[in-house]
């Protein structure tokens, strides 16, 4: 559906896997019409922002920097794999065929419009077919994406990359990808042992010691159970600072408060498509955003001002730090 570049360019290295036998193709967007023959907003054609703090909505964010196995299938992922943000296109008429393997019956009834993240969207899928997602059936694992994260025949990861790094054993998350403003991305623990995560800012990003940098505290990424899941945005700010919950959305035209009805096995939620930026409660909507607790830490207050405006005053050390608490998870 959307365009690939990486290492998984081979032909047939991955199929999409929504089990451990089960496979099959997505079909390109292009043959997709507008709207992904969705019950909702969004659509194949993703919003384009001109801000360098924005994410593309479709495609390449970034690539992995180390191998990793699926304990279930054994499937092997090598370094450079691509790394997508939280969104697809769209499920319309053209995956009916992949819906039906998730169980959709008939497949017109799991579709799902783009610019949703993968988790809502697959619960969407869920509440619409009547069915469970994810689910083991026998030694198939019914999903859509994998246990790892990913899918398709150009394999890419949106989620979990949990095949890259030790859920225990250990204080930090190991780097397990790129991302393309150069920064690092972490897996989601800040002490494993501990049983700690780290407090993000909205681009899913803080300052801390990493085992690249034992000494001084850098600015990197870390996965997250809940969308984003890798980055909303390319943080920090132009001056420095973490990035709020509005100053995200002020760097996305897709953040536009347009906002759709979803409805999931779990209820029904206000949701702005095509929009990456996600607060404490996990909404995206941009009504009543509960600040992040990164952003609260350092005592701020949410605004809608972006890092590139000439007001934007410098955020002390010691703020930009308090980044660095962890919670329990």
């Amino acid at each position: 559906r959307d365009t690939m570049s990486g290492a998984s360019r081979r032909a047939g290295l991955r199929g999409l896997l929504v089990s451990a036998t089960l496979t099959a193709t997505i079909t390109p967007a292009a043959a997709q019409p507008p709207g992904g023959d969705g019950r909702m907003g969004g659509g194949a054609n993703a919003p384009t922002s001109s801000s360098p703090h924005a994410a593309a909505m479709l495609g390449d964010i970034g690539s992995t920097t180390v191998s990793g196995t699926d304990a279930r299938t054994g499937k092997s992922f090598v370094p450079g794999e691509n790394i997508y943000g939280p969104f697809e296109a769209g499920f319309g008429s053209q995956q009916d065929g992949i819906l039906e393997t998730l169980g959709c019956s008939p497949g017109s009834l799991g579709h799902v419009g783009g610019g949703i993240d993968t988790g809502t969207a697959e619960q969407m899928m869920a509440s619409q077919c009547s069915i469970t997602l994810p689910r083991v059936q026998g030694d198939k694992y019914i999903s859509l994406l994998d246990e790892c994260g990913g899918h398709t025949e150009m394999y890419h990861f949106h989620e979990k990359m949990t095949c890259l790094y030790s859920a225990s054993g250990g204080g930090h998350s190991i780097k397990i990808g790129n991302m393309l403003d150069n920064k690092s991305l972490y897996g989601k623990w800040e002490h494993a042992d501990n049983n700690q995560l780290p407090q993000l800012d909205a681009c899913g990003g803080h300052y801390g010691r990493t085992p690249e940098s034992t000494s001084a505290d850098v600015y990197h990424y870390h996965m997250q159970d809940k969308a984003p899941f890798t980055i909303g945005c390319f943080g920090p700010n132009d001056d420095g600072s973490l990035v709020s919950v509005a100053q995200c959305r002020g760097f996305y035209t897709g953040c536009d408060g347009n906002l759709v009805m979803v409805q999931t096995p779990s209820g029904s939620k206000q949701y702005d498509d095509w929009c990456p930026c996600y607060d404490a409660a996990g909404s995206n909507s941009g009504v009543g955003i509960q600040e992040l607790p990164a952003i609260v830490a350092t005592g701020r207050t949410s605004s809608p001002s972006t890092s590139s405006s000439p007001s934007a005053k410098a955020t002390s050390e010691a703020s930009r730090r308090a980044a660095s608490f962890s919670v329990s998870g």
